[in-house]
């Protein structure tokens, strides 16, 4: 695994940084090369800006995914604690992330969550960890030569509400995770079972999931295998 040099004295924030700007690397310079050929090619044109647009737009949210979690992490910007329905999160989460997934030829399966209470949660935060999550199993699905359907799924667990997307590889373990963290911003395919490339989107969801008590963690649910998180039920509702 090619590495860079030794970066033992970044810290975790530091760490974070180089990965987004690593994954921003590519998209980038994307947006530069249709550019280019969205002013040679003026009959593509509107096609190519159209792809433009969506590139920069999920290249937007990783950022401002990351700059929710500085703010949050830092208390500029306080949590607002609320009853969240996973079903309705996991949904405008898909809405999300469609035109992402539709440029990279990818499909979304929304799996009917089953009736389970609300759990408590700042929604913002726990969308934009969603979101770039699910950023990073639409780029996995993407490099292989049969793209299988993103899955986002809740359903109950033994310690709450476990909701998170599916879809990578059955070969993804917690060892492979933990030994990603102990890589970012040292190496350039830290979750090489999952996707290659820097991804920063894991990165981005964990250090978002810290913030409201919670953590990412390998899951599988029936025959997937993929990345997600453990909630608490709102006790404020527990009786309705």
């Amino acid at each position: 695994m090619q590495q860079f040099g030794d970066r033992a004295q970044l810290n975790s924030q530091e760490r974070l940084f180089l990965s987004l700007s690593e994954q921003l690397s590519r998209p980038l310079l994307q947006v530069a090369q249709l550019a280019e050929l969205a002013a040679d090619d003026p009959e593509t044109a509107a096609e190519r800006w159209r792809l433009v647009q969506i590139i920069a737009q999920s290249s937007l949210h990783l950022v401002e995914s990351y700059a929710l979690s500085l703010r949050v992490s830092g208390k500029i910007t306080p949590l607002e604690m609320e009853p969240v329905t996973v079903s309705s999160l996991l949904y405008d989460t898909a809405g999300a992330l469609e035109p992402f997934a539709k440029q990279y030829g990818v499909s979304l399966e929304l799996d009917p969550a089953l009736r389970m209470q609300p759990i408590m949660a700042d929604r913002m935060v726990l969308q934009s960890a969603m979101v770039s999550l699910g950023q990073v199993f639409v780029l996995a699905q993407s490099q292989s030569d049969e793209p299988s359907p993103v899955h986002l799924n809740a359903h109950r667990g033994r310690y709450g509400v476990v909701a998170g997307l599916y879809g990578g590889s059955a070969l993804l373990g917690k060892d492979n995770l933990r030994r990603a963290y102990a890589l970012q911003g040292r190496a350039r395919q830290p979750l090489q079972r999952l996707v290659s490339g820097p991804a920063a989107g894991v990165f981005v969801a964990d250090s978002l999931l810290h913030t409201l008590a919670a953590r990412l963690h390998v899951a599988r649910y029936r025959s997937l295998t993929g990345l997600a998180t453990t909630l608490q039920p709102s006790q404020q509702l527990q009786l309705i």
